[in-house]
């Protein structure tokens, strides 16, 4: 029922144009706790975009499990559906942004996330996710944004855009950047004046706290608090003055909790 919407939506006559400034991008991968990876899809418009069809394929050794739509540009649209062929390997996401009599806008200029792919990858061997377009007949599904359109008289139409899209290939063992362990590195420099950088790794995406306490347990700086993306992340921390707190010479400690590691390292601070 729903991909007969889309479906109908493309069989309306309309005019058809190849948009170089217009682009589906496929973002950086996302490791999540469980393992699954999961990776943004991104488009950039022009206003009154009513319907977006995305049909992706993408390489062996994989699995998708779910298209979410949270915390998109599109979160608010009637229609936002994802049909998932994992034994051909590709997978139609359809958006509509009105189907009731609510009256719903058209998606503005700009640019954004509009979809999430999350994957699974239960073979170590798998080197490597890659996602490229695909045309599929029967029914008939391309890449394609959709637009409302008014002539003259007020009379509407709709006009069609073939947005780019590059091809993306990410490497999925350790050479691709991705750290396979926890680890809070030493401070660099270290003893240091008046600030020094604090490199840690994360193999997932987790709730990072990376805290510096005083000799005496006493909490001086809170440096990250927040959900980060797996990957190798640096933080800084300035010795000098902040809203009039003195932060004298001496040691300290920097600590860090994400998941269920926990690491705590000694530093120098020379004034």
């Amino acid at each position: 029922m729903t991909f007969a919407v889309i479906s109908a939506i493309l069989a309306l006559p309309a005019m058809l144009f190849a948009a170089s400034d217009q682009a589906l991008v496929a973002g950086k991968p996302l490791v999540n706790a469980d393992r699954t990876i999961t990776v943004p899809l991104s488009i950039t418009n022009q206003d009154n975009l009513m319907a977006i069809d995305i049909p992706l394929k993408f390489s062996d050794g994989v699995t998708l499990k779910e298209v979410n739509f949270e915390n998109t540009r599109v979160s608010y649209f009637d229609l936002k559906v994802a049909k998932i062929d994992n034994a051909n390997k590709n997978v139609v996401i359809g958006l509509v942004s009105q189907l009731t009599p609510t009256r719903k806008p058209e998606l503005s200029a700009g640019t954004g996330p509009v979809a999430n792919l999350v994957f699974e990858v239960k073979d170590p061997s798998v080197s490597e996710l890659s996602l490229e377009t695909v045309k599929l007949v029967n029914p008939h599904h391309s890449l394609l944004f959709i637009y409302h359109t008014w002539d003259q008289n007020g009379r509407i139409g709709q006009q069609r855009v073939e947005p780019t899209f590059d091809k993306v290939a990410y490497a999925l063992t350790a050479g691709s950047g991705l750290p396979q362990n926890f680890d809070l590195k030493q401070n660099y420099p270290n003893p240091f004046n008046p600030s020094t950088e604090i490199s840690f790794d994360l193999p997932v995406a987790s709730k990072v706290e990376l805290t510096v306490y005083n000799v005496l347990g006493q909490q001086v700086r809170t440096l990250v608090n927040e959900e980060m993306t797996a990957g190798s992340h640096v933080a800084t921390w300035d010795g000098r003055a902040t809203d009039g707190n003195q932060v004298a010479s001496g040691v300290y400690f920097y600590r860090i909790s994400a998941e269920r590691f926990e690491m705590t390292k000694k530093m120098l601070l020379l004034k």
